[in-house]
């Protein structure tokens, strides 16, 4: 049945004069948003195969009034890199932050114009709960009101002062790290799991100086449970609740609402009533794994020491536990459903409101979650897992109900498709840092007109090198790897050369890696090109001297190369043969590349200034420059 949008205007359109210049007498309000975002949830409410069947009946009515984006994709499968480009609207590789750094340090998006601010500054009221922006770096002055904080908690305690709000594992699993299994893993709170009626108990212990505590905690104070009926609200039952205190509040002015909840993050607790859903016996284990398919695999992607595949040699693979496997499954599963009642209170309030009507609603992740499918028990990775995320559009007039979209869409698209729909402003950073959005609005696809979409064929992310198992500031960053995502490919490029396809209509759990295949070349090629021009950008000009704040630089070199700047010597190399160079300065921090490798990476106590860029080389070709502060001029 073909579905055509013929009510939907968006506030652009809406503002239109009447001719002669006079404005409509009775403009219709500008829509408001509602924008709900769930931490570490993968596609598990889109029904996949592969993956154990989880009932989300929330998020299904919310796709029964709208559209189901199917194919989309995160932009980095990590918390904060990944919101900070989302509430930007860069990409990590065009401002450089791929891992934990704080984007309020980066270079470029410290002067960008954030989404909660672009709506604040031009009409609207933003309110917001939960995890929205990555720890605490949510710009708060751009509220009309901040309700509770995200928080992964409630938390066992040792009955130590200075651990009161230590991230703690729970007392009766500390054999998940047993010497047969994973002594030296990190983050052992990060893995540890069950129903809140599993109450922590503590022993006192001498060595660790720690008294010993029975229960749970939350924010430093005890958390009471007695059973799920006699307990207290836990936090994104807070966060749910607050939500849907603003939505039955008046509101003369349009408003974005940003929800943010913690689960599915890790540790997997939630109220014993969810666990209870999924019986052990019932839990079957999923088509889409496979022990050993990582064999095929860039082995820079399928490094067996690096965190998702020891969480999964840990927890599914535990020599004195063959069913944990299964309990863990049933927690993800569990707290699945626990967010989708949550998302059910924000829902209900919003239909009963009155502006149930004129609030779009998006819901959706930020980033996938591997739950055991090449054997990987994480986010952080470059395959369908980590990447694929639900992105759910409803609530105006018009938009077409019950629709599933296979275009490949990502998360940098979020910001431009309200940037369209509310008419705000098209380029936030014009007087900032002059970077154009790099996204492409979806209103296109929302109006079933896809031969309008303006945007790519294929969804583009970046994963940083880094492991979590690795203590080091900005190493990783250093070394992105990237993968495009199209309708029925997925093309991946390491740091270092290595590549990954696969073809989902005969691949779905991508267990051939075909790159070496011979009568897939051409596709290759093609994804590849794609790649390299999305990763690159379109930025660059030819060399001269010019005076810049911020700059990068590549070329191939031969003998000695220089490049001074801002009365410092970045880098002085000599080399026989030709060799790529690329070098990188943004604020506090250079960075140079040799050979495809890093040659140096230095963080100065105060920022680069604007001065002449100063290039010495024997011998140079393809030289080029771009400049990452456009907005600058000389």
């Amino acid at each position: 049945m073909a579905l055509f949008l013929h009510n939907f205007v968006s506030a652009a359109e809406i503002s239109k004069t009447k001719k002669g210049g006079q404005a409509a007498e009775e403009s219709p309000r500008r829509p408001n948003v509602l924008f709900i975002i769930v931490d570490d949830l993968n596609d598990m409410p889109l029904h996949p195969t592969g993956k154990p069947f989880v009932p989300t009946p929330n998020f299904d009515r919310l796709a029964a009034r709208g559209i189901s984006f199917t194919n989309a994709h995160c932009n980095d499968p990590l918390c904060a890199p990944s919101r900070s480009s989302m509430m930007t609207g860069l990409y990590p590789q065009t401002s450089s932050l791929y891992w934990f750094e704080d984007l309020r340090e980066n270079a470029i998006l410290t002067q960008s114009v954030t989404m909660t601010e672009h709506f604040a500054t031009n009409g609207y009221d933003v309110y917001g709960t939960g995890k929205i922006y990555h720890g605490n770096q949510d710009p708060n002055e751009y509220y009309a009101k901040r309700g509770p904080r995200g928080s992964n908690g409630p938390w066992p305690w040792d009955g130590n002062e200075q651990r009161k709000r230590a991230l703690l594992p729970h007392p009766q699993q500390l054999y998940f790290y047993a010497d047969d299994a994973d002594p030296e893993m990190d983050y052992q709170w990060e893995h540890t799991f069950g129903p809140l009626s599993k109450i922590p108990n503590y022993q006192a212990n001498q060595d660790t100086n720690a008294p010993g505590y029975r229960g749970w905690t939350l924010g430093g104070k005890p958390f009471h449970y007695a059973s799920d009926q006699n307990r207290d609200a836990m936090p994104d039952e807070v966060h749910a609740d607050w939500a849907a205190s603003i939505l039955r509040e008046k509101h003369p002015t349009p408003f974005l609402l940003m929800t943010g909840f913690s689960r599915t993050h890790t540790p997997l607790y939630a109220p014993k009533e969810y666990f209870d859903r999924f019986p052990l016996d019932e839990i079957e284990i999923p088509n889409g794994y496979r022990d050993g398919d990582l064999k095929d695999c860039a082995p820079s992607l399928a490094n067996q020491s690096l965190y998702a595949f020891r969480r999964y040699q840990m927890l599914f693979k535990h020599p004195q536990k063959p069913d944990l496997f299964k309990r863990w499954l049933q927690a993800y599963m569990a707290c699945v459903s626990f967010i989708d009642d949550q998302v059910g209170t924000v829902l209900d309030a919003l239909d009963k409101s009155e502006f149930s009507d004129n609030t779009l609603i998006i819901l959706t992740s930020d980033h996938g979650f591997h739950v055991g499918g090449k054997e990987a028990l994480y986010k952080q990775t470059l395959w369908d897992s980590g990447t694929r995320i639900p992105f759910i559009v409803s609530g105006l007039k018009g938009i077409p109900e019950g629709i599933k979209c296979q275009q490949p869409i990502s998360l940098i698209d979020v910001y431009p498709t309200l940037i369209d729909i509310c008419g705000l402003p098209e380029n936030p950073n014009r007087t900032r840092n002059g970077y154009p959005l790099d996204g492409h609005s979806l209103k296109p696809l929302l109006h079933n007109t896809p031969d309008q979409w303006s945007g790519p064929d294929v969804a583009i992310t970046a994963l940083p090198g880094k492991d979590h198992s690795q203590h080091r500031e900005h190493i990783g960053t250093l070394y992105p790897h990237f993968s495009v995502r199209s309708k029925d490919w997925r093309y991946s490029l390491t740091s270092d050369g290595q590549e990954e396809l696969y073809h989902y209509p005969s691949d779905p759990y991508e267990f051939h890696n075909l790159a070496k295949e011979a009568q897939h070349n051409e596709t290759k090629i093609e994804l590849k090109r794609k790649l390299v021009t999305m990763r690159d950008g379109d930025q660059w000009l030819p060399f001269e001297y010019q005076t810049l704040e911020a700059f990068e630089i590549t070329c191939e070199v031969k003998g000695q190369s220089k490049l001074v700047f801002d009365q410092r010597v970045i880098t002085d190399v000599d080399v026989v043969d030709w060799t790529p160079l690329r070098i990188r300065v943004a604020g506090k921090r250079s960075q140079v590349w040799l050979d495809n490798r890093v040659h140096s990476d230095k963080l100065s106590e105060q920022p680069f200034n604007k001065s002449s860029v100063q290039f010495t080389a024997t011998e140079s070709r393809q030289l080029r420059i771009r400049n990452l502060f456009p907005s600058r001029t000389q």
